[in-house]
């Protein structure tokens, strides 16, 4: 993997790490101690980070994903994955020794858990490979408190690039020392519903969408089977999520930011951009992880038959 002929510039740089994601789906109940469950449904593929890179490649944006990678069976796999979909490996970091990444997710068709085991998190690369690969905008999809990560996200308001946040269930608050000063560096913020609420303290997600937007200029929380809801700039959105077959709601968080990451790089206006966002998620569930990701025509496709339906 080379890039491919768009080498000297890309729309979007992802910054996280992979999980090799074991999903199980059809269980009779939400496990616990004592209990011998058996799944009817099963699939084994890469996901966190991998998934949102994958979606925003299949959507045609030039996409360049920032993630380390080691000797072991999980890196070797998602490293396949990666070449199998012609990911842009500019920034990827092979290391000599492992680096197990693993999630099990137990999931049903409104929400799912996770038990994960992971060496370390990956360190963002440094910011000096903004211009290497002159990106659009830049997603960070962990939200850590590190001298690392604000660093590259400063460089990039710096240089014009449209930084986002993923949040990632983050054990800190609003109010922990360093939040702010990395708010300061990010033009929008993407926490789920529930990541939102603990993160904030509110009751509501409507009241932590509002508390939000005093330090972010764009947030959306997302919301399930609810859709999102949004606001920018005091411009106020909700859009409602189109009625699926859900299999397995594991990743879909990811491929709704990079729906939205695809709204906004192709000119759309913030209601449309979100309607993307949760129609690309929505579509994500329909199968295990990333494996129902759609190209460009079938995202579009959802969007205007949600449109031609509410009209």
């Amino acid at each position: 993997m080379t890039g491919g002929p768009h080498a000297e510039g890309c729309d979007v740089v992802v910054v996280g790490e992979y999980y090799w994601d074991l999903i199980f789906t059809g269980l009779p109940e939400v496990p616990r101690l004592g209990a011998d469950l058996f799944a009817r449904g099963f699939g084994m593929l890469p996901g966190a980070s991998f998934t949102t890179a994958m979606a925003l490649h299949r959507l045609g944006l030039r996409t360049v994903w920032a993630a380390d990678f080691g000797t072991d069976l999980f890196s070797r796999l998602a490293l396949e994955a990666a070449q199998a979909e012609g990911l842009d490996d500019r920034l990827f970091r092979r290391l000599d020794h492992p680096l197990e990444r693993v999630s099990a997710s137990f999931s049903f068709a409104h929400d799912r858990g996770f038990v994960s085991y992971a060496v370390r998190d990956d360190l963002p690369p440094a910011p000096e490979v903004l211009d290497a690969v002159a990106p659009r905008a830049l997603l960070l999809q962990s939200f850590r408190l590190e001298p690392e990560l604000l660093a590259l996200a400063r460089a990039a308001r710096q240089r014009g690039i449209l930084v986002c946040l993923d949040c990632q269930h983050v054990a800190h608050r609003i109010d922990t020392p360093g939040v702010a000063e990395l708010f300061r560096e990010v033009d929008v913020f993407l926490p789920n519903e529930s990541e939102a609420i603990g993160f904030t303290g509110e009751a509501t997600a409507e009241a932590a969408l509002e508390r939000l937007a005093t330090m972010v200029p764009t947030v959306l929380v997302k919301r399930g089977a609810a859709g999102a809801i949004g606001l920018s700039r005091g411009r106020r959105c909700s859009v409602a999520a189109p009625a699926v077959a859900v299999v397995d709601t594991t990743g879909a968080g990811d491929s709704f930011n990079a729906g939205f990451l695809y709204g906004r790089l192709r000119g759309c206006d913030f209601r449309d951009s979100v309607a993307l966002a949760v129609a690309c998620g929505t579509l994500a569930t329909t199968g295990h992880g990333g494996s129902t990701l759609p190209d460009e025509d079938g995202l579009l496709a959802m969007v205007r038959h949600e449109a031609a339906a509410s009209s």
